[in-house]
């Protein structure tokens, strides 16, 4: 891995996005996790694991870059949920089908190369009954603002490590199969429009199988 990738944007992303207006949707999505056990995708430096609810007691993290990772010990060394990190891209999971109640992403979906098959993974692994809860920033929904998103993308993707400013994740989400029950788009308060489109929600599996 590149030291850009590996060194300068695991310090970019602790610092910068764990701020009082982004944490505002991290607490608004994860105290609406009732499961006992998560997996999470993206896990990344770990900013999430101050805001899950008490009855979160397991969390398995998941992240390809290892330097988000070491970044995130000495939080999980400070908290009281037992967490189980995997060094790994979330496009092919480790899992058996139908393991787990509960996944999250939050800031993830932008990022990975492959969304389609990291969604479809998460379809996989979730169980009939489970839940995937999501916070993710992507197309707007001004006609304006997504001719910048698609114009500033480019350069969005190299400076921000693979970061895409245009994705529409409500369509991506709904295509892999899941059906999405719950969900609100606003715009991050003080945010610049072209990042700051928030897609928040909960999905659950459909009839597609995949």
């Amino acid at each position: 891995m590149r030291f850009y990738s590996k060194v300068v944007i695991p310090f970019f992303y602790d610092f910068s996005m764990d701020s009082e207006q982004i944490n505002e949707g991290r607490k608004s999505i994860l105290s609406r996790i009732k499961e006992e056990k998560v997996l999470e995708i993206g896990f990344g430096t770990a900013i999430n694991l101050k805001f899950y609810p008490d009855n979160v007691k397991h969390i398995i993290g998941i992240d390809a870059n290892e330097g988000m990772l070491k970044q995130a010990e000495k939080k999980i060394a400070e908290s009281n949920i037992k967490v189980e990190i995997i060094h790994q891209s979330s496009e092919s999971l480790p899992f058996e089908d139908n393991s787990f109640d509960a996944v999250v992403s939050t800031y993830t979906l932008c990022s990975i190369k492959n969304v389609a098959s990291a969604l479809k993974e998460i379809y996989r692994l979730l169980k009939p009954t489970g839940r995937y809860y999501f916070l993710e920033h992507g197309l707007a929904d001004k006609p304006f603002t997504q001719k910048l998103q698609h114009l500033l993308n480019p350069i969005q993707n190299i400076w921000a490590d693979g970061c895409n400013l245009n994705r529409d994740m409500k369509r991506i989400i709904e295509t892999t199969g899941f059906k999405i029950v719950e969900m609100k788009n606003y715009y991050m308060k003080r945010d610049p429009k072209i990042v700051g489109y928030m897609y928040e929600g909960i999905a659950e599996k459909g009839n597609k199988e995949l």
